[in-house]
């Protein structure tokens, strides 16, 4: 997937929205909702604890429900909040309450859990408490064992919010493939029956069940309500004897375990998140002018976590011909239609359109509900209205919480077994899927690498195993890789004095002629890290053309020759790779830096650490603007 402008990265001088307030005797933690952007001030200083308490457990909430925190709903918020207000109320009528948080021990939190026994939601109550309290600063390590204890929070089983294992990963998109494919097979096959039927070629007389069924969709496609008795609200008996308002209603509209499905593949192919999928526009833009070699569109999405900087535009995009993936059965293309973004992207476009313009929507995803349940869990309403308004069982706003419902009903097996050892069901969730498309990526998706390695790699301890043994892999290759590149020849400044006096003889002794010594000498043969003897003799272009190869090649280019003066620059260069180090992800610094880093550490040390020590006091802002612009790739022929 290309991406145009993925998200509008900070400018210089920019800071985050404030979410911390403490100024004047304030102790407020302002909250923003990734769903629907409402901001919401929760209050620490109505508690009547000591300050430090309230300080400690603001910024612990700021935390846990925070850009990078656990929860981004409004209602998980709240209910985060009410179970830190029981707990600090608690606190406040302790005998001996708590004046910092190094003054909690682990009684405190073991009498309030018992207090708590019998609640019906005692054993959530405990585990988001437990989540929040881990972290607060300043902890004894008495009490923060006290928060790990228990059980609650299964963080490395299957209701982990690490990333997916391979095999979890394609089971879940398989199904949610499997799904998608069938719903557009049978929304096209309706359409197709129902434009014969608008076209006059399906007559009463010749086919007078199939006219009448074809009628039923007409009314299904144009304001996706069928007709029903006044008295009880049941279906017309013309109309009963085809089937189910469901049956007949989601013919050609999406269900709404179809519009789960699209998101959680939408979810891992674009990486982003999934509140900002399920209020994805409908409205595009295309870039190719469908016409380019690569089919793509341009969707402006929002993520209203991000404050000002919420709005962003994603390039999605079809794969180009030679990385078709492999054909599968069904209908429909597997490139085109189920494993690229654009594919995915216009197939909803399609298979919603008729439910958007019921609906009124400008949203992408736009589905058909029974107007008859209420909530996730599917309970039939006592009492069916008789008055029904057209369009009222479509939705175009689907919550987190229904994937969740929607993969729970899937009924597939974790990876890992429970701490029981048994079979455990796997958590499907748009939240852990985005964390296994950047922990299969490696490329930041709407925030930054800093925030990708810290954040998102560094915290997932689903992958962290396999992440590091691919690490190792690649850093065994680039050993290896080290090892068997030749070195470079490194004049000494005894060697460049001796080339002043006798060219000839130390031209000799470095395989070069003596007009190529005295460009050495000169520095009219200088690169960046090196000086280069040959350059149309390079290992990396045709023989007689001139070299294109990155200038880091140098480094183990048999026509390099490294030179006294170019020691300031591969000092700049060497502390500048490991700068980035910091804020890359390894994987990623490993197969760009490794080897380079190696061979100027080798340099280096061939010149001794008091040259080394002297040369790094003499590196000045021009050798870091050459070094950042050699890592950068701006001075590598285009």
């Amino acid at each position: 997937m290309s991406r145009g402008r993925p998200a509008e990265m900070p400018e210089a001088g920019y800071r985050a929205p404030q979410r911390l307030f403490f100024d004047d005797g304030q102790c407020r933690v302002r909250f923003t909702s990734e769903q629907d952007g409402d901001v919401i001030d929760y209050d620490f200083g109505l508690f009547a604890v000591a300050r430090p308490i309230q300080e400690a457990l603001a910024r612990a909430f700021d935390a846990h429900v925070g850009p990078s925190g656990e929860v981004n709903s409004v209602s998980a918020a709240q209910q985060t909040f009410l179970h830190l207000g029981r707990f600090l109320d608690f606190l406040a009528t302790d005998q001996r309450a708590p004046s910092v948080p190094r003054d909690l021990v682990p009684r405190h939190l073991s009498e309030y859990l018992l207090s708590r026994g019998e609640a019906p939601t005692a054993v959530r109550e405990a585990s988001r408490l437990r989540s929040v309290l881990r972290n607060v600063e300043g902890l004894t390590p008495q009490f923060a064992a006290k928060c790990a204890e228990g059980g609650l929070i299964r963080r490395d089983a299957g209701g982990s919010r690490g990333s997916y294992s391979l095999a979890e990963e394609k089971a879940i998109l398989d199904v949610a493939r499997r799904t998608v494919r069938s719903a557009a097979g049978r929304i096209r096959k309706s359409r197709e029956l129902l434009d014969e039927w608008r076209q006059g070629r399906i007559q009463r007389e010749t086919d007078p069940k199939l006219y009448e069924y074809a009628s039923i969709l007409d009314m299904v496609e144009t304001n996706g309500e069928l007709p029903r008795n006044k008295w009880n609200g049941a279906l017309a008996t013309w109309i009963a004897r085809h089937g189910t308002v469901a049956s007949l209603t989601t013919q050609l509209h999406l269900s709404v375990s179809e519009a789960c499905a699209i998101t959680i593949l939408l979810v891992r192919l674009t990486g982003e998140n999934g509140s900002t999928i399920i209020k994805a526009p409908a409205a595009f833009h295309r870039t190719d002018g469908e016409a380019g070699p690569l089919s793509t569109v341009q969707v402006d999405l929002s993520k209203p976590r991000r404050g000002r900087r919420r709005y962003m535009t994603a390039a999605l995009s079809d794969l180009p011909p030679w990385a078709a993936a492999p054909q599968e059965d069904g209908e429909l293309s597997a490139r085109d239609e189920l494993h690229t973004p654009f594919g995915l992207y216009t197939l909803a476009l399609e298979l919603t359109a008729s439910a958007r313009r019921i609906k009124g929507s400008d949203r992408l995803l736009v589905f058909w509900v029974p107007t008859a349940t209420a909530g996730p869990r599917h309970k039939r309403a006592a009492v069916v209205k008789p008055r029904h308004q057209p369009g009222r069982g479509f939705r175009d706003q689907l919550s987190v919480s229904a994937v969740g419902y929607w993969g729970a009903r899937l009924n597939l097996v974790a990876e890992e077994p429970g701490p029981d050892g048994e079979p455990q069901r796997l958590i499907v969730g748009t939240g852990r899927m985005r964390l296994t498309h950047t922990v299969r990526e490696q490329k930041p998706v709407a925030h930054t690498r800093q925030t990708l390695a810290d954040t998102y790699l560094r915290r997932d301890k689903t992958s962290l195993r396999e992440y590091q043994k691919v690490v190792a892999d690649v850093l065994d290759k680039e050993v290896l890789k080290a090892r068997t590149a030749g070195r470079i020849q490194r004049l000494t400044p005894a060697d460049v004095a001796q080339a002043i006096r006798e060219p000839e003889a130390v031209a000799r002794r470095f395989g070069v002629s003596t007009e190529v010594m005295r460009l050495l000498v000169t520095r009219d043969a200088d690169t960046v890290l090196a000086a280069c003897t040959s350059n149309s003799d390079s290992p990396y272009s045709q023989p007689g053309e001139p070299c294109r190869a990155s200038f880091l090649k140098c480094l183990e280019c048999p026509c390099a020759r490294a030179m006294p003066h170019h020691l300031v620059v591969q000092v700049a260069v060497r502390d500048m790779i490991e700068e980035r180090r910091a804020h890359m992800t390894a994987l990623r610094w490993a197969e760009r830096f490794f080897l380079p880093f190696t061979q100027l550490e080798d340099l280096l040390r061939r010149a001794g650490e008091r040259a080394t020590a002297r040369a790094r006091r003499q590196v000045g802002e021009a050798e870091r603007e050459l070094g950042r612009r050699l890592l950068d790739g701006e001075l590598d022929e285009r």
